[in-house]
């Protein structure tokens, strides 16, 4: 699954326009860095309309249309690609609200007995984490939000954990933005290029925690 993600100085706002191709004006400043992005929160999300691409403020955690409240985020914030065409918060985005969510990495906690043991996961040639994700907008509430598709893990990710983001290659982005359904569901598969792990401290473990601290690695 993908339950934090980070987002560390390194990516800014050229990074999220060149590789995304996004044609609004730039903001005023860099995005803030965010070393434990937690569901609810809001996070710079890719979106597509009107032929050009864009980058909206949205929480993590799909709230779907028809919902009254916010509480269905925390149970939403990630979508298994097996059963996407399955499920009816999910079935209706998949041919025009994809969206990407641009990050430095995502954390994940490996179970050892009753000890659960957090690391840090980024892309091994260093380059931004591009997710593929589905969002949808609730007029009731006036919310945009997200969820991140998750998919099987790659072998070598799997000692760690079973499931694992659905992870885009740069050369995917127009795909899965701006093709049909059939061509970008091919993309929701384990992840073929490669992924470092390394084991971080359990400060990660409190939302209450945010600072480049918690990237350092600890002795395995």
């Amino acid at each position: 699954m993908c339950g934090r993600k980070f987002s560390h100085e390194e990516l800014t706002w050229a990074e999220y326009r060149d590789i995304l191709a996004i044609v609004q004006p730039p903001p005023e400043s860099n995005f803030q860095p965010n070393y434990n992005i937690c569901p609810t929160q809001r996070v710079p999300v890719c979106v597509a309309g009107d032929g050009s691409r864009r980058l909206e403020l949205m929480h993590w955690g799909l709230v779907p249309h028809w919902a009254r409240d916010r509480k269905f985020a925390a149970k939403m914030i990630n979508a298994r690609a097996e059963t996407l065409a399955e499920k009816p918060s999910f079935k209706p985005l998949l041919a025009e609200r994809r969206c990407i969510i641009m990050v430095s990495g995502f954390y994940e906690w490996q179970r050892a007995g009753a000890e659960k043991i957090p690391y840090k996961v980024e892309r091994s040639d260093q380059q931004p984490m591009l997710l593929a994700g589905l969002w949808t907008h609730n007029d009731r509430l006036d919310i945009n939000s997200y969820a991140v598709i998750t998919t099987a893990a790659p072998p070598a990710f799997a000692p760690i954990h079973d499931r694992a983001p659905a992870i885009l290659e740069r050369a995917d982005v127009d795909i899965w933005m701006d093709g049909g359904w059939k061509e970008a569901e091919k993309l929701t598969k384990s992840f073929q290029g490669g992924l470092d792990a390394t084991r971080i401290s359990s400060l990660v473990n409190s939302n209450r925690n945010n600072g480049p601290e918690l990237l350092q690695p600890i002795a395995e």
